[in-house]
């Protein structure tokens, strides 16, 4: 439902996103709809680049921004809202049709509709501090081995918890070889040699509520960055530490800036927001203060 009015409010709804015609969703976005008097556009698409374009396409204009899907879809939001100027920068709400659903621990939203209208409809809206993945804008970014799960779940248009176990099971023979690193935070080396994932963000969860990085917060003008070295097991004890929401093992790294270098000149993957961006030999991470505004129950 088309063009950009000079209503105050829209909704985004990807329709590519494996949750997004439950029921749930759908009341959820009727009920936000009615709430805000607002525009509805839709999408199906699993493609980032077509999911920016169409965004950057109809977002400017608004002053409050609703985005219905992943944690992937309401990163790219980001990344439109954010270049914006001061004062044409719309408030981003978000309807979780994803399957790891970050942004919705994040922001404490209620998973019944009629609440989660009510929350969106009431706009309270704090800003938020980002990160910069080699000037991409996220929440949370992964290197390594989460990275290639995320990669191959896209690859195979997986959808939801069976395809999300394929895409790790599939992945399992990457915890093998591990990669070899060195990674700098603000100048100083804290860590170099193998290991399976690097996470760097201003959020502390991953998908499903997974407490991966404790202590990351959204307001502190810095992101926090953990190494997780692996092997296996170690790894293994780890995962079972986020799931039950026990600090994990790996140490916390405050910083402005770091930076994840191979050395022995394998590509390394990385993931935004649960979207694999890329390969490289080399990558940079930022945070970026007070980026954008979310809605949530602050």
């Amino acid at each position: 439902m088309g063009d950009r009015t000079d209503r105050a409010a829209a909704i985004f709804l990807n329709e590519g996103a494996s949750s997004a015609r439950t029921n749930r969703v759908q009341a959820a976005v009727a009920l936000t709809r009615r709430a805000l008097d607002a525009d509805l556009h839709i999408l199906d698409s699993s493609s980032p680049d077509e999911l920016r374009a169409w965004l950057a396409e109809r977002i400017p204009g608004y002053t409050t921004a609703v985005v219905v899907g992943g944690d992937g879809t309401l990163g790219l939001a980001y990344n439109v809202a954010a270049p914006l100027p001061e004062g044409q920068r719309p408030v981003l709400g978000y309807i979780p049709a994803g399957f790891g659903n970050a942004t919705a621990h994040l922001l404490n939203l209620p998973r019944h509709p009629a609440a989660l209208a009510g929350l969106l409809a009431r706009g309270a809206s704090r800003p938020v501090d980002l990160v910069s993945v080699d000037g991409r804008l996220a929440l949370f970014a992964g290197a390594g081995w989460d990275a290639v799960v995320a990669g191959r779940y896209a690859a195979g248009r997986a959808r939801r918890l069976p395809g999300w176990g394929r895409a790790m099971l599939g992945s399992l023979g990457e915890l093998h070889r591990r990669f070899r690193v060195r990674v700098e935070v603000d100048g100083t080396v804290v860590h170099e040699g193998p290991m399976a994932l690097v996470v760097a963000g201003t959020t502390p969860f991953y998908g499903r509520g997974l407490l991966v990085n404790p202590g990351a917060r959204t307001d502190a003008g810095r992101m926090t960055l953990r190494v997780y070295p692996g092997p296996e097991p170690r790894l293994a004890m780890e995962a079972v530490r986020w799931a039950a929401h026990r600090r994990p093992s790996a140490v916390a790294f405050p910083a402005q800036s770091a930076v994840v270098i191979s050395l022995d000149g394998r590509p390394i993957p990385m993931q935004a927001d649960g979207d694999l961006i890329g390969e490289s030999a080399e990558w940079h991470v930022a945070v970026r203060p007070q980026a954008v505004r979310l809605i949530g129950r602050w």
